[in-house]
C-alpha cells in the first residue's frame, strides 16, 4: 500500500513541479520580437475586443473571468501579438486574424503600459462606455 501512495505522491509532485517553472513554455518567437507590429485602427479594435476578448479580459482590459488583466499592463505588444497568434492556456490559437488582428493590436496598444513610447504612435482610441449611457 505504501509503494502506490509514495509513486502517487512523486508523480503528483514532479507535475506540480513542472508546471510552477514552465520548462517547456515557449517565449516569445525571435521574429516577432524583433520586428516592428502592424497596427491597424484603434476605435475598431476596441469594437473587436468587446465582441471577442472582453468575456476573458473583462471591459476595457481591465480584467475579469479567466483572461488576465491587460489594462495598465507592463506588456509588450510583441507578447499580445504572439498569443494571439499561438494561444495560450484556455486561449486559443489564432482567434483573431488579418486586419481584425491589427486592429485589436491598436486598441490593446493604447490601453497597456509598456515601456518607451507607444507602438507605432497609437493615439489613445476615444472610450465610449458600453452601459448605453
Amino acid at each position: 500500500m505504501a509503494v502506490p501512495l509514495l509513486l502517487f505522491a512523486g508523480v503528483v509532485g514532479a507535475t506540480v513541479l513542472l508546471a510552477v517553472l514552465h520548462l517547456a513554455q515557449p517565449g516569445v518567437p525571435k521574429a516577432v520580437a524583433g520586428s516592428a507590429i502592424a497596427l491597424g485602427d484603434a476605435y475598431r479594435g476596441e469594437t473587436v475586443f468587446w465582441q471577442t476578448c472582453a468575456g476573458c479580459h473583462g471591459e476595457l482590459g481591465k480584467g475579469g473571468g479567466i483572461g488576465p488583466r491587460l489594462n495598465g499592463s507592463p506588456i509588450t505588444l510583441a507578447l499580445v501579438k504572439a498569443r494571439i497568434d499561438g494561444g495560450k492556456g484556455v486561449m486559443p490559437a489564432g482567434l483573431l486574424s488579418g486586419g481584425a488582428e491589427k486592429d485589436v493590436l491598436a486598441y490593446v496598444a493604447s490601453i497597456i503600459a509598456a515601456p518607451g513610447p507607444r507602438a507605432g504612435g497609437a493615439p489613445a482610441p476615444a472610450r465610449r462606455s458600453r452601459s448605453g449611457s
